[in-house]
C-alpha cells in the first residue's frame, strides 16, 4: 500500500501497533522480511496464535490482552470486511483503509473509512 512505511514511521513510538493476520506466521514472516515493515510492530498474531479465524472476535480480543489496554483504549486498522466484522466484535473502534480488492466493500460497522493511508494519523490523533 502506497504511504504505509511514511505512515508507520509518523505513528512509531506515539502508539502501540500490532499486526492480527490470518495467515500462517511462517507465510506472514517470508513475505516481511522484505518489506522491513516488522520493525514498527511491537507483536504479530498469526493464525495460530488462536482458534478461531476473522470475522470471530477472538483474533482481536488476543491482540487487545496482548496490549495490556482496554478495549476502549484501542483501535483496529482493517481493510476488509472480514476484518471490520472482527474488530467489531471484539468491542474496538475499527477505522477501515480498503485496498484495490476491498474498496467495494460495505463498511457499515466501522468507525471511519479513509480513501487513503496517508490519513490515517490525523484520524487517530482525533479518535
Amino acid at each position: 500500500m502506497d504511504g504505509v512505511e511514511d505512515v508507520l514511521n509518523i505513528l512509531y513510538g506515539k502508539y502501540l501497533m500490532g499486526v492480527v493476520t490470518s495467515s500462517h506466521r511462517e507465510h506472514f514472516e517470508f513475505v516481511h522480511r522484505r518489506t522491513g515493515l516488522v520493525k514498527y510492530f511491537a507483536f504479530v498474531l498469526a493464525c495460530e496464535d488462536y482458534s478461531k479465524f476473522k470475522p470471530d472476535q477472538e483474533p482481536y480480543l488476543a491482540a487487545v490482552q496482548k496490549t495490556g489496554f482496554e478495549t476502549k483504549e484501542c483501535i483496529a486498522v482493517e481493510d476488509s470486511e472480514r476484518g471490520l466484522t472482527s474488530a467489531a466484535a471484539a468491542g474496538l473502534k475499527c477505522i477501515i483503509v480498503p485496498n484495490k480488492l476491498t474498496r467495494s466493500g460495505k463498511f457499515l460497522k466501522a468507525y471511519k473509512v479513509l480513501e487513503n493511508i496517508r490519513n490515517l494519523p490525523t484520524e487517530l490523533a482525533q479518535a
